[in-house]
């Protein structure tokens, strides 16, 4: 059975066993983070190689050509803290949290396990804990905290990512680090703004991204890396 079958049928369980009992609010929040917590050990150690080297850290850069990633990689730190913390708080609020309560406490869900838990595991790896991953960490789920809080800027902005399964890749076993077959991107949607809200503009949205190429073939030379920035323009599917 596969890790992530096992993991469905974890969750599964779980979902259940939350219905069938009368839990509060907090031994709901307390079980979620022990579940979450299991899920990204389980998967650090099997494909991240967690445990396999001393603690270390690594000061590995930001956007630059000789970095591992071109930067892809902080954006996607941003953005999976982003998208854990605006899944969690409205399941927080729905066990009984107030709205500014369960933005809080799922952004801090998020910043531990999504972030300080994996970088922690990350130094006991050929990795090395990344005080700029973590950085990135903390600014998603600051952005999660913020938008969910705020529903209007919510409607004007939404940070994304595109993911390419055609795109040959060294990377065949982890779709998370992926990277190469990704891109990121913020969405500015014109339906967010009155001057547009009855005219055909509202089903528009003005993307900005970014995205890096040929950072995992080590025979190329550093010059065939390529780091990507785009403006484009979109439809809002969820508008159509």
């Amino acid at each position: 059975m596969t890790y992530f079958k096992k993991l469905l049928i974890i969750s599964i369980l779980y979902h259940n066993a939350l219905h069938a009992q009368e839990f509060t609010a907090t031994q709901k929040l307390a079980t979620t983070n022990i579940l979450l917590t299991s899920a990204v050990l389980g998967w650090g150690f099997s494909q991240w190689g967690y445990g396999e080297e001393s603690y270390h850290t690594d000061n590995e850069g930001w956007f630059e050509r000789t970095t591992s990633n071109g930067g892809s990689d902080k954006l996607g730190h941003f953005y999976t803290n982003y998208v854990a913390t605006r899944a969690l708080a409205p399941l927080y609020q729905g066990w009984g949290y107030e709205k500014k309560d369960a933005a809080l406490y799922a952004s801090l869900t998020s910043l531990m396990i999504s972030g300080l838990l994996i970088e922690i595991g990350d130094g006991y790896s050929s990795h090395g804990f990344s005080s700029k991953d973590f950085l990135s960490d903390a600014l998603g789920a600051g952005a999660g905290y913020l938008l969910y809080l705020n529903p209007s800027i919510a409607k004007k902005v939404d940070f994304r990512v595109e993911y390419n399964p055609f795109i040959k890749t060294d990377n065949a076993t982890d779709i998370s680090t992926d990277y190469e077959r990704m891109k990121h991107l913020v969405a500015i949607k014109a339906n967010g703004f009155e001057v547009f809200e009855d005219t055909p503009m509202k089903y528009l949205e003005l993307h900005l991204g970014y995205y890096s190429r040929n950072f995992n073939h080590d025979h190329l030379p550093l010059a065939g890396r390529e780091r990507n920035l785009y403006v484009g323009v979109g439809i809002n599917l969820s508008k159509l």
